[in-house]
């Protein structure tokens, strides 16, 4: 059984993704130990589920180690503790670019990145922005195996170096119960709902335009907010952080889900988990459009600005709601887009390394 160190660059109690998904799943066939990083001074919003694998490991992190030499330093001693015994692992996993800078240069085992974001444009700091680009570009060339989230990424991968093997592996769903489409029944506002993380590139603006134009919605946010204070706007309610298997149960009396993004670098290099998740729970769905999402035409209803949206939600509340995609068609989609699936090609991967 092959030994992998999974490096995250997230909390394992961030809000459950693609991260964590595909470290379970690796755990079901391989010798898997989790190394995950955890704030010191942490003020975001975290899962209170205990759902750790057997083998896990919270490497503390400091503010401004990827700017600050003497910080870098020590923060080279705390990952001592995961490092220290690299040697023993066939295969080091990589999900964040950064971590590749606390790899031992000895190490002579598989490296394989999972390139799920356009990190630089999460980064407003220039400094740390360069190092990522720099660190990025040595562990593209250093890497065995590349997996990119989306399409975007992809090209990016493959313009900066010249890995041997680079592969779309998309974001997915999991087994999780499908709820077969079917109209909400109408209470006294039309609800809207969203859950995911709440950032810069959240466009509150066209929120609350459209209470002010359609006094009889109201909107539910689910997830943790971070670097953005939610409005203190009437009909738009923050309702916390949720475990992910509560989630289809909170959002049963929505009538819509929602992904209202700014476009930028970063939203146009994600293929959204939520999307999948949306079609799942068997709701009408409203997102901005760009190339990544063109996929889910069939069950959302895109849009391209403000007038494109307040016109979807002028059709949705007076139609009554109706579903635009069938049982079957939901089904078949989510089996071909399924985490199995995007597993059965990465274990591929990995077993032929």
């Amino acid at each position: 059984m092959k030994k992998i160190l999974y490096l995250m660059g997230v909390d394992w109690y961030w809000i459950k993704q693609r991260p964590q998904i595909l470290a379970e799943y690796l755990a079901q066939d391989y010798d898997v130990t989790v190394a995950y990083v955890k704030e010191i001074f942490c003020r975001q919003e975290l899962r209170k589920d205990k759902d750790e694998l057997e083998k896990s490991i919270a490497v503390p992190v400091f503010p401004y180690r990827d700017k600050n030499r003497l910080i870098h330093g020590i923060q080279k001693l705390m990952f001592q503790k995961v490092m220290k015994k690299a040697d023993e692992f066939d295969i080091i996993w990589i999900g964040q670019p950064l971590l590749y800078n606390y790899i031992p240069q000895s190490y002579k085992g598989k490296i394989v990145y999972d390139c799920m974001d356009n990190h630089e444009a999460l980064c407003a700091d220039r400094r740390i922005k360069m190092a990522i680009q720099k660190t990025e570009k040595e562990l593209i060339r250093r890497a065995d195996v590349i997996f990119a989230s989306s399409t975007g990424l992809l090209d990016k991968v493959k313009i900066s170096g010249t890995a041997a093997r680079s592969l779309l592996v998309r974001n997915g769903v999991q087994g999780e119960k499908i709820y077969p489409p079917e109209v909400q029944q109408r209470g006294t506002k039309y609800k809207i709902g969203y859950f995911g993380t709440i950032a810069e590139w959240f466009d509150f603006s066209l929120l609350k335009d459209s209470l002010e134009k359609f006094p009889d919605i109201e909107y539910h946010l689910w997830g943790p907010v971070q670097n953005v204070t939610v409005p203190q706007t009437e009909g738009l309610i923050w309702e916390g952080v949720v475990e992910h298997r509560h989630l289809a149960e909170k959002v049963r009396n929505m009538d819509c889900l929602i992904m209202p993004f700014i476009l930028n670098d970063i939203i146009s290099d994600v293929d959204p988990v939520k999307l999948y998740e949306y079609i799942s729970m068997g709701k009408n769905i409203i997102s901005v459009k760009y190339r990544e999402v063109k996929r889910f035409e069939k069950f959302v209803y895109f849009y391209r600005d403000s007038s494109e949206y307040l016109d979807i939600l002028k059709t949705l509340t007076k139609s009554g709601g109706e579903i635009v995609y069938t049982v079957q068609e939901q089904q078949e989609f989510l089996k071909r887009n399924s985490w199995d699936n995007r597993y059965e090609s990465i274990k591929r991967e990995l077993d032929s390394l």
